[in-house]
């Protein structure tokens, strides 16, 4: 699908004038998105954080258009989601981060597919956590280069190459570049850094557009050693809340040290941006590039939060409110920034207009332009509800649920059968913290909020990519062969690295074929048994009498198209055993 492009006798013109940037004989404005894993609104120096060292981020900051009302969703493959589509992730068929809720529907149009075909060289460098497998593959939704991990992070279950490294995983880890694994040198966010300033070299006489999607400061908190140094001699407890007048609750010996590996990874991911950024500026491309930061959600670790309630997960402040800050060349920002709430979901349409693109006419977006914002003017939409979730599994009503709506946040943590009076109402211009709850005080106020969360809900949770789960594609000529890992098998909710526990995948057969099905074990299985598989009606069994075997192998199976739920599972006198991961080709009969 091509898009029509604004073009007016060699002057592109962004949309409605933005900001009265007409650009004579040169392109559209290249694009560099960067966020972070797990980095909350209070790690930052610029956000009064008295620990963390983030001179370039500070900088960058006060160069910035900033909005202080930023939201997100509390994990991150649902934000992931929404900033590439503009819309909630339970539209996109994402809904958790993993038990297959972490894969987005391959018919979603992504900013990347949009900025490509307006001639934009795209990337993306670090996490995508949006499907593993084709057709959901960043390569599979506009990214012509991209180099990341799998799964939801290095080393994580769904990330089996690396996961047996264990407290190495982040140094020279094996990434996958365009579909293809490498195996890289050095530690992961300096390698995605010099890959993102070689591809800025590559196409610096062509639009790009590049994400930089960090995957620290995530979880295991593994850093090279020179950083933190920076912060052995730092008490993260003694960071205070000068403005609210508070301490942080009391930290263990473990939480200090966590704490300080999160800011020795941060001040990294920081001198990487100041060398990203320096590589702009010495290829004179500084003065036509977007830069855009945030982080897609709360801190998961107990430290410095600015004073803001909750943490990674919470649809209270702490788990949903992020830095969000937007260098815009051709435009001097205010000193105080933007108080208006926006949200993840308005970055693509914004980052449209900002390159002068329509958006496609038949897209349904939720999120909306920030222009308006940026250009001070005044908007119709500055009390439109904002809405926020976060449940394992499917979102319950009520549960771990919140909207914002101009000042006002009602905020769920109660059954489904919750009355109004079962709720949290917040002022948030008075009370940013969220310690007086007014739903008593203010009924009004809280039912109308209600009932803006009952209609979103009720709308949401029919959406298509929801009822229609995503399926893995087997047997197609774009991936073979094709590995099923544990971030994306269903199931119970516990299924991560267990090994005696039941989980299946949702895919599709996409020719009559034989395939042949290798099955790999975290352990050996540790005792004799019977290794089974299971597609619709076609049953396959293997005998095995080795009990220190760790991988089993089924071979010419034959398996009609359609779609199937494939179980597989090692059945010994313990029990069952579910491998770690499944790798499926085509035979070669």
């Amino acid at each position: 699908m091509h898009y029509k492009r604004l073009v007016s006798t060699g002057i592109m013109i962004a949309a409605a004038a933005l900001l009265q940037h007409a650009v004579y004989g040169q392109s559209q404005p290249n694009i560099v998105l960067c966020m972070t894993d797990d980095q909350g609104f209070g790690d930052l120096g610029f956000h009064c954080n008295p620990m963390i060292r983030t001179p370039v981020l500070d900088r960058l900051a006060a160069a910035s258009v900033r909005f202080n009302n930023f939201y997100v969703s509390p994990v991150c493959a649902p934000t992931r989601a929404s900033l590439m589509t503009g819309r909630y992730s339970l539209r996109t068929g994402v809904y958790d981060t993993y038990n297959g809720g972490a894969i987005m529907a391959s018919k979603e149009t992504t900013l990347a597919e949009i900025l490509r075909e307006e001639g934009y060289r795209t990337s993306i460098f670090g996490k995508w956590h949006l499907g593993d497998n084709y057709p959901f593959r960043p390569q599979d939704q506009g990214f012509e280069e991209s180099l990341v991990h799998r799964g939801g992070g290095i080393g994580q279950v769904g990330d089996v190459k690396n996961y047996f490294e264990f407290d190495r995983s982040y140094f020279d880890p094996l990434l996958w570049e365009n579909g293809v694994p490498v195996q890289t040198r050095g530690y992961c966010s300096d390698v995605y850094t010099d890959a993102a300033i070689e591809f800025i070299e590559k196409h610096r006489e062509e639009p790009f557009f590049v994400y930089l999607s960090f995957n620290a400061p995530h979880t295991p908190l593994q850093v090279p050693e020179e950083f933190l140094r920076i912060y052995a001699d730092k008490d993260p407890a003694e960071a205070a809340y000068p403005r609210q007048g508070r301490s942080l609750p009391e930290m263990s010996d473990l939480e200090r040290d966590a704490a300080r590996r999160v800011y020795a990874m941060v001040s990294n991911i920081d001198q990487n941006l100041g060398r990203l950024f320096e590589s702009l500026r010495s290829l004179e491309l500084d003065s036509n590039t977007v830069v855009i930061f945030l982080t897609d959600n709360g801190p998961q670790q107990l430290r410095y939060t600015a004073g803001l309630r909750g943490r990674k997960g919470s649809v209270y402040e702490g788990g949903i409110r992020v830095p969000c800050f937007m260098r815009i060349p051709w435009l001097t920002p205010g000193p105080a920034g933007i108080d208006v709430p926006a949200a993840h979901i308005d970055i693509l349409p914004t980052i449209l207009s900002l390159c002068g693109i329509p958006l496609p006419r038949q897209l349904q977006i939720d999120g909306r332009s920030l222009v308006p914002l940026i250009q001070g003017r005044r908007v119709s939409w500055a009390e439109r509800p904002l809405f926020f979730h976060w449940q394992r599994g499917f979102p319950e009503l009520y549960h771990n649920i919140a909207v914002r709506k101009g000042r006002y946040k009602l905020v769920g943590h109660a059954p489904h059968t919750a009355g109004v009076e079962d709720l949290e109402l917040f002022d948030l211009q008075k009370d940013p913290y969220e310690k007086e709850d007014l739903r008593t005080s203010n009924p009004a106020k809280a039912r109308e909020l209600k009932q803006e969360l009952d209609l979103w809900y009720s709308d949401i949770m029919e959406s298509p990519h929801l009822k229609e789960p995503p399926r893995i594609h087997l047997g197609s000529p774009h991936e073979d062969p094709v590995l099923l890992n544990r971030n994306d098998a269903k199931g119970d909710e516990g299924i991560w690295a267990q090994d005696r526990i039941h989980g299946y995948w949702d895919v599709q057969i996409e020719n009559d074929n034989f395939y042949n099905f290798t099955f790999f074990f975290r352990e050996s299985v540790n005792q004799e048994g019977t290794m089974k598989l299971r597609l619709g009606t076609t049953q396959r069994s293997l005998r095995n009498t080795d009990p220190a075997a760790r991988r089993l192998e089924m071979r010419e199976i034959f398996l009609k198209k359609g779609n199937y739920r494939l179980e597989s599972w090692y059945r010994g006198s313990g029990g069952n055993h579910l491998p770690f991961y499944v790798e499926v080709s085509l035979s070669n009969r």
